[in-house]
């Protein structure tokens, strides 16, 4: 009677489990995701970051119509937006004072 495989140990699956958890960890912090609007569907555009973070999903403010928007009329909500997606996305750091800023944070 042939030797039927063993099922893995208790160490073994640990050992899976914990390679599992690393991985969607390194996933989780270096990888985040934006929505924009690209021949009239809603694409969801994967992204490097920069800079490790918790935070997946991002707001490209530029994304969807192209337009630049004036520094001196964005909420504070937005200017967040635009900060978070210059730093992990462009790996440019700004406190966004000048129109400069927003336009260099437009770019791709």
């Amino acid at each position: 009677m042939p030797d039927s495989p063993t099922p893995p140990s208790g160490i073994a699956r640990m050992k899976k489990l914990i390679v599992l958890i690393f991985l969607i960890l390194v996933t989780v912090l270096n990888v985040g995701y934006y929505e924009a609007l690209e021949d009239g569907d809603i694409e969801t555009i994967l992204f490097i970051k920069k800079h490790p973070t918790f935070q997946m999903k991002f707001y490209n403010i530029h994304a969807n119509d192209g337009e630049i928007r004036k520094v001196e009329r964005l909420t504070e909500g937005e200017c967040n937006w635009i900060i978070d997606h210059c730093r992990y996305l462009l790996g440019i750091d700004t406190e966004l004072k000048i129109q400069y800023d927003v336009e260099v944070c437009g770019k791709k």
